[in-house]
């Protein structure tokens, strides 16, 4: 055991010393390479101040959205954390991943892939991360090819301070308040703010900015928040009046698939106080508003905090030669159809914010072009000159950036299983739901996993007047039209992922 043991650490330790003497031999080449600060929030939907939401506060984001290309219409691939980040870190689909789960390390079922931060790595940047970019469980400690160096943690400042705290009343957001062993869902914390995970998180990536700005640097930041419990300063709660806070409509869409939706979804039914309405099918008022209240205070939590790193970047002189990528995972819904979480195909779901402020392109424009999160990959390796991997499923957006009404894509594809794992291979489910938009019309077509000729159920919404689905159009005969347009449009799609 000894012997692979010291095998293992030597392998590791020539890895890294490997990247460190070809970042060294590589610096005169990447003189005047831009830099790329990579902003990653969990469950963030695009309710924000510069998405037309201006009662939410969010004047940092905005503020970077002011410098830079606002996509009004970006989509992920799979409305769930780790198969949406595998996918934007490897620049693949989850077919080609063959990961529809959060337990599946991707370096499983695709080990020789080059990631993103490997590729510039391997291009001469200093690739580091702290907080949330893979999935908790497969941190970014996990994938040594990534990273110069394993990605900073931020855990053992939290840890330290429990045991410092430990027997008195102050509340960590790493020790969440509990009542009969249960989390509470929502949390207006009066302990100090820097005492919080992603305060911790922030304060980290501030001191590796400080190291890395001399040298090309890819640094990779994740927020944590706002992801159930939605625990925040109370400063931040306060930044909102419960009177002011509207609860959504609770009708599911007319017509609605069998298989759109799993309303009582673990995420939120394991959290203390909800269970006891799954038999009355919706969250009571009160207890709805509060909900929304603290996922609005952690948004705004995190806005405060990415202004940090952004005032840092601009302390340090290198904001104008800084690439800023923002981006959240896939949307949320926040009552919606009288449900919570992802975990769909729906627009609310598959939607997601992403901001991109580039050096050389004029910002503070919105575009209607439709983009995947998939498309980032290629557009980070434009944007730095680094060339494109061969295997990348995205297209680059630069275009985009140079023209927001230019557009790259037809339709943007997303994913969601359902059903039982199957017995012969438990990374796959017995039905898959396969889900286009372009940019009106949303389509989904539910098939059989196995047999995809199996058709088991088809929907189509139209978005023209907004966001939420109302009625499946799939199912009246006027709409026959559209929905044969829109499924050829989904098979050339899949075809040319193959």
């Amino acid at each position: 055991m000894k012997t692979q043991l010291a095998s293992t650490t030597l392998h590791i330790f020539l890895i890294c010393m490997c990247s460190v003497t070809g970042t060294k031999a590589q610096q005169t080449d990447t003189a005047g390479r831009k830099n790329i600060l990579f902003i990653a929030v969990d469950d963030l939907r695009p309710e924000l101040g510069c998405y037309g939401a201006g009662y939410v506060k969010t004047p940092n984001i905005d503020k970077l959205a002011s410098k830079g290309v606002l996509f009004e219409n970006a989509y992920c691939q799979q409305a769930i954390c780790a198969p949406s980040r595998n996918s934007v870190m490897t620049g693949l689909r989850p077919d080609a991943l063959n990961i529809y789960d959060l337990s599946t390390f991707f370096r499983t079922t695709v080990p020789d892939v080059v990631t993103l931060p490997q590729h510039l790595k391997n291009n001469g940047y200093i690739s580091e991360a702290v907080g949330k970019i893979y999935h908790e469980g497969h941190n970014n400690r996990d994938d040594i090819l990534s990273w110069s160096r394993p990605s900073w943690d931020y855990k053992t400042p939290l840890k330290n301070l429990k045991k410092v705290k430990r027997g008195d009343t102050t509340d960590l957001q790493s020790d969440f308040p509990k009542i009969n062993g249960e989390l509470l869902p929502f949390y207006k914390s009066n302990a100090p703010e820097t005492n919080m995970t992603d305060a911790v998180i922030a304060d980290i990536a501030v001191e590796r900015l400080h190291q890395l700005k001399d040298r090309p640097f890819f640094m990779a930041v994740g927020f944590k928040n706002p992801h159930l419990p939605f625990v925040a300063p109370a400063k931040y709660w306060n930044m909102y009046k419960p009177e002011d806070i509207r609860i959504p409509e609770r009708n599911d869409p007319d017509g609605v698939s069998r298989y759109a939706f799993a309303r009582w979804s673990g995420e939120l039914n394991k959290y203390h106080g909800i269970s006891q309405y799954k038999t009355e099918g919706y969250l009571p008022d009160d207890l709805s508003r509060n909900l929304i209240h603290g996922y609005y205070a952690a948004v705004s939590q995190v806005d405060d905090l990415i202004g940090q790193l952004i005032t840092t970047l601009e302390e340090l002189g290198v904001r104008d030669n800084t690439i800023i990528v923002l981006w959240g995972d896939h949307g949320w819904k926040l009552g919606e159809y009288g449900m919570w979480a992802k975990h769909s195909n729906c627009e609310l779901d598959t939607r997601a914010p992403l901001i991109i402020s580039a050096p050389g392109f004029s910002g503070g424009k919105k575009s209607e072009s439709l983009a995947e999160l998939l498309d980032i990959y290629p557009t980070l390796c434009e944007l730095s000159g680094t060339g494109l991997p061969d295997h990348l499923q995205g297209k680059s957006l630069v275009p985009v950036l140079k023209d927001p009404t230019f557009k790259v894509r037809e339709t943007a594809m997303s994913q969601y299983p359902r059903g039982k794992y199957l017995k012969d291979d438990p990374t796959k489910r017995e039905i898959m739901g396969y889900s286009i938009t372009d940019g009106r019309y949303r389509f989904t077509r539910w098939q059989s996993y196995k047999n995809p000729d199996r058709v088991l159920d088809r929907e189509l919404y139209d978005h023209h007047k907004g966001r939420i689905d109302l009625s499946n159009l799939a199912r009246l005969k006027e709409y026959d039209t559209i929905v044969r347009r829109m499924e050829k449009l989904l098979n050339d799609q899949l075809a040319h992922n193959r």
